[in-house]
């Protein structure tokens, strides 16, 4: 079969259409779809219940009468669905308009967090369920019918008016800087928890010797999800790890963007005919769209806050974001510390899979850029703060994260150089110094070391603010020095 043939016949409509399906109806549709549907249910018991109106005694059929007329609600019907949809018209547009002026630096952050909030999704999903629910209201009422559809359709228009008030101070306090940094750091917390299973009975590095099997993919997008359930049951044939098991090596992150061409797995053990068994089926374990999924992908978020970051201290910007985005960074480093990494017995045992955990390494490569981009805006207190957030981090990192964590900051620092002599600089250069003394890289802490009187001296200060006195105390205010 020619190439072109095999491309013909992979193209994954069908397939396609059901994962963004699933992710629209998870980020967003399913909440307002479910209260649409009930806004249709009360619809069909409202039209019951004015259908058998006909047939109540005379007194309360009367009284109902006197008190809500007919031709009133009826009026009434019309005012509220076209107020409905105004409403919600002018609640997207005042949305648009917003994100439109909000600072560069978190406006498609805040759209994207916006639309997987609950409150955002049941707010239109009942407005659009009140809308629903007036139309077929309209569509049925009969002059003789009391009306009990059309007076409950009032009550749901006053509550969405009075809910409105409410959206409006919750749009607006989402949009704030500190609101989507903490959301976004809520939400990667989360998305780690729900990635355990895989890094739990996952091997860090390969167990299996010999020749490799490449798996390659056709579709194009980001690694949305990998299955460990499909990948147990697929490598349940191969047997127990032992040496002439079959071992799934993944060349690629949840989160990763994939090409048509790139290397997503290689096979390793077992006989040719196991590793093509298992080559021609671990591409169904693995899940890729266009969208990344936040739900099961903290690196995602990390990259928000880094992205937030970078543009505040790219520019001439308040430094409040950046410094907020950092300590959200930091946040998420030790809770993720803390919380290690389950035995694989928790979730069922181990699988002969192999899977990198970068999220470490994606934090520290976040800040290391923020030192780097600092220089642009001179933002002396975003780097400072960025260095002392990388020397509580190194010494809790894994050898091999950490030796990528050094030599990425060896790169960097002397951009620190374009920056002023300030106290937050001596502060973090100082905890720097002792992370790297702790780590036993007494190098990086003698250039450390030696970062300061150069500093000094490239802002043309005198030499007496050059202080080697070894003091441990790094908290507090205290006088400009360097260790």
């Amino acid at each position: 079969m020619s190439e072109i043939s095999r491309l013909q016949r992979y193209v994954p409509a069908q397939r396609d259409l059901r994962v963004r399906l699933r992710l629209s109806v998870t980020e967003f549709l399913l909440t307002p779809l479910l209260m649409v549907l009930g806004a249709v249910a009360l619809a069909l018991g409202s039209v019951l219940v004015d259908m058998s109106s006909p047939g109540w005694s005379p007194e309360v059929r009367n009284l109902f009468l006197r008190l809500f007329p007919h031709e009133n609600l009826v009026g009434m019907l019309r005012v509220i669905a076209t107020g409905l949809v105004t409403v919600t018209t002018l609640t997207i547009s005042a949305l648009l308009v917003a994100i439109s002026h909000t600072a560069t630096t978190v406006a498609p952050v805040v759209f994207d967090q916006f639309l997987r909030r609950r409150a955002n999704q049941a707010y239109f999903g009942y407005v659009a369920g009140c809308a629903t629910y007036t139309y077929l209201v309209m569509a049925v009422s009969r002059p003789r019918w009391a009306g009990v559809g059309a007076l409950l359709a009032v009550v749901l228009a006053a509550g969405a008016l009075v809910l409105l008030v409410f959206m409006a101070y919750v749009m607006i306090d989402q949009m704030r800087p500190t609101s989507v940094v903490r959301s976004i750091q809520d939400l990667a917390f989360t998305a780690r928890l729900r990635q355990l299973p895989l890094l739990a009975r996952s091997r860090t590095a390969p167990a299996v010797e010999g020749e490799s099997l490449p798996v390659t993919t056709r579709a194009t997008g980001y690694v949305v999800d990998i299955s460990t359930a499909r990948l147990e049951k697929l490598l349940a044939p191969a047997g127990d790890p032992a040496e002439d098991a079959v071992e799934v090596a993944f060349q690629v992150r949840i989160g990763d963007l994939l090409a048509y061409g790139d290397t997503v797995a290689r096979i390793r053990g077992g006989d040719e005919e196991s590793r093509r068994r298992i080559a021609d089926d671990v591409l169904d374990c693995v899940t890729i769209d266009r969208v990344r999924n936040a739900d099961v992908d903290p690196d995602h978020a990390i990259e928000q806050l880094g992205n937030i970051a970078w543009a505040a201290t790219s520019t001439r910007q308040n430094p409040d974001v950046a410094l907020a985005s950092v300590g959200a960074l930091r946040d998420l480093s030790a809770r993720c510390a803390a919380a290690g990494i389950p035995a694989a017995e928790a979730y069922g045992g181990p699988l002969p899979v192999v899977y990198d955990d970068a999220l470490q390494r994606r934090i520290v490569a976040a800040l290391v850029d923020l030192v780097v981009v600092s220089t642009s805006s001179r933002q002396h207190q975003t780097c400072a703060v960025a260095l002392s957030t990388l020397a509580e981090i190194l010494p809790r990192l894994p050898e091999r994260d950490r030796d990528l964590a050094v030599t990425s900051l060896q790169r960097a620092l002397p951009a620190i150089l374009s920056h002023v002599a300030s106290v937050e600089m001596g502060r973090g250069l100082a905890r720097l110094r002792a992370a790297f003394d702790t780590i036993g890289r007494e190098d990086m802490a003698d250039q450390v070391r030696d970062m300061g009187p150069r500093l000094v001296r490239e802002n043309g200060l005198e030499d007496d603010l050059i202080d080697h006195l070894d003091d441990n105390d790094l908290t507090g205010p205290r006088p400009f020095r360097f260790r």
